[in-house]
């Protein structure tokens, strides 16, 4: 009778034949299979019987899979919880935005046009429909693994699904720089010194420590590139860290004293822009650091030392540099070593 079961795979050796399950599951591309008992044994229909149950229930399972379900397992898993802290809160922000919106679709029946709507959404903030974007890639990237097939292999809803055009962010006005540095707000006071005088992202900045600092030196390992630097303090920044005092283990944080995240940082800093009719965001300090690296005659080994960024990173910002200023330093030059 064993002979019209499903999913039995039959193995002779030493002239004897033994029987495999099937299970349906795969480990590292391949089937897995579970050995049966001999199919004399009391036990064989037991067993086969709680394994073909179990197929079926997975097989199901793969088929009604929501999105949301989808979200669910993907914040579980080791993956997930091995990103950076600051990328899973990046997740979770806008994999709440697609749950939003297509929660209850099946998760293997979602096509490119349902991103590209959900996309068009946002289309009055470009640079975070492309974080949805991504977001939506790496979610069914981690699905359609081959270990978990949760939806089918050929299932990418993102296929063909174009990034907007996103505007370059610009550094910020020299007066609008000034003003946060000395701002009475002391939350972006610090922050401006933190992110202008260490030329480093926002992410980078919100998790620097107190222990971070040592002899004078920060000592930091870049989210995003993994670069480890040694970025010696400057001066002014050297006096505005003096006036905090230590309330945990980060330099910036909460009003209560605890950690902190990117977000309430980009909104006091757009806050402050805001009265000055301009829409500020924190890597326009980025660039204004490399921008006066250069401008103080540093090269571009020497700034590129302390941002972090490739030698054509630096080049490419140093496009933006004041045109007015460089002449008039030229024109100096020019008068000094004049014969």
């Amino acid at each position: 009778m064993q002979h019209n079961l499903k999913y039995i795979k039959r193995v002779r050796t030493k002239g004897k034949e033994y029987l495999y399950f099937d299970t349906g599951a795969l480990k590292d591309g391949k089937p897995v299979y579970k050995r049966l008992p001999d199919p004399k044994s009391r036990d064989f229909g037991g067993v086969y019987s709680a394994l073909l149950g179990h197929r079926n229930r997975r097989a199901g399972i793969k088929k009604q899979i929501s999105v949301k379900d989808l979200i669910s397992l993907y914040e579980k898993s080791p993956e997930y919880r091995g990103l950076a802290k600051n990328s899973q809160r990046l997740y979770t922000h806008h994999l709440a935005k697609v749950e939003h919106e297509m929660g209850s679709a099946p998760a293997a029946k979602v096509e490119s046009r349902d991103v590209a709507m959900m996309m068009a959404k946002l289309g009055d903030k470009p640079a975070t429909a492309n974080l949805v974007l991504a977001t939506v890639g790496a979610l069914y990237s981690w699905a359609r693994d081959a270990t978990r097939q949760f939806v089918p292999k050929g299932c990418n809803p993102t296929a063909d699904v174009k990034q907007m055009e996103v505007g370059e962010h610009q550094p910020w006005p020299d007066h609008v720089l000034q003003a946060a540095l000395e701002s009475e707000t002391d939350r972006v006071r610090l922050a401006t010194h933190l992110l202008y005088y260490t030329a480093q992202r926002i992410g980078d900045v919100v998790n620097m420590r107190w222990s971070d600092i040592r002899d004078g030196v920060l000592h930091i390992r870049q989210q995003k590139t993994g670069k480890d630097l040694r970025i010696h303090i400057h001066s002014k920044l050297a006096a505005e860290l003096a006036k905090h005092p230590k309330r945990a283990l980060t330099i910036l944080t909460t009003n209560e004293g605890h950690s902190i995240g990117p977000q309430p940082i980009r909104i006091a800093l757009k806050k402050h822009g805001a009265a000055f009719g301009i829409d500020l965001v924190p890597h326009g300090l980025r660039k204004n650091a490399v921008i006066a690296l250069l401008e103080a005659g540093c090269s571009v080994a020497e700034t590129a030392s302390v941002s972090g960024q490739s030698f054509a990173m630096v080049e490419y910002y140093a496009k933006l540099r004041d045109q007015g200023k460089l002449s008039a330093g030229a024109v100096l030059k020019w008068e000094r070593n004049a014969s």
